[in-house]
């Protein structure tokens, strides 16, 4: 079974900790999505995104361990997705941040999770300022949430 990392897994020191007989298998892009923050790493759809991550090859036990790690079913729930390698497609499965989960969360990650993925992405050749605008982002869309008073949005309203 291959799982998709794009946040704090993609460290592949505290990714084998968590998972010791998981396999690093290969870089990998995610179309469709982009990668922001509301406290941990969660993709958002957008269809000019693009989130970078990579493959592990699992075991059924550590699945078992990443599920208890990534609080599935309740924070996270498994999708299966299909990515790109540079040796072509892959299917594969990620955790996607359920909605109600993200309340009352800081749109910040924490110094040390930001810290792991920034090593994921040294570990995997994977573009840091990829990363750095997903975090510069999610401080952007936060202001723009709290300026805009109890609707949540500096949008306008749809037409």
């Amino acid at each position: 079974m291959l799982y998709f990392a794009y946040g704090s897994n993609l460290w592949k020191r505290g990714m084998l900790r968590r998972c010791p007989k998981a396999q690093p298998v290969a870089p990998a892009r995610l179309a469709g999505y982009r990668l922001t923050f509301q406290g941990y790493a969660l993709i958002v759809p957008d269809p000019k995104g693009v989130v970078l991550g990579a493959l592990y090859r699992l075991t059924p036990a550590d699945l078992r361990a990443l599920d208890e790690y990534e609080e599935a079913p309740r924070l996270y729930r498994r999708v299966d997705i299909t990515v790109e390698t540079d040796d072509g497609s892959a299917e594969a499965f990620i955790y996607l941040m359920n909605p109600d989960a993200a309340r009352g969360l800081s749109p910040q990650p924490e110094p040390a999770y930001y810290g792991e993925i920034a090593r994921g992405y040294n570990d995997w050749k994977l573009d840091p300022t990829v990363l750095r605008r997903a975090r510069f982002g999610a401080m952007h869309d936060a202001g723009r949430r709290s300026s805009a008073g109890p609707g949540g949005t500096s949008e306008p309203p749809s037409r």
